[in-house]
């Protein structure tokens, strides 16, 4: 549970603070999810590595991580809407 806390502060703060309505805040939240893309990748080859079988099929973690990583990035990209621009006046 300790090591978590941070994770769990973050997941709670960083959405928050779209709520701000600021130019800083947005971009601070849509470069925090591209670096999210790091994370996942990370994470999938650190899985792979830590499991690792001569034989073994990669196949599904691979994919899986592939869409975690694709699904940061349209989070990210979607911060790049012409509704929210507008919202945020940038």
């Amino acid at each position: 549970m300790n090591g978590n806390k941070l994770l769990m502060i973050g997941s709670l703060v960083v959405p928050m603070l779209l709520l701000v309505m600021r130019r800083p805040v947005l971009l601070f939240v849509q470069w925090t999810t591209f670096f999210g893309i790091i994370v996942w990748i990370r994470a999938g080859v650190h899985y792979i590595s830590y499991i690792i079988d001569p034989n073994g099929n990669y196949f599904m973690v691979v994919i899986f991580f592939s869409i975690l990583s694709l699904w940061t990035v349209a989070s990210g990209l979607l911060l790049y809407d012409d509704n929210i621009r507008r919202l945020y006046r940038l």
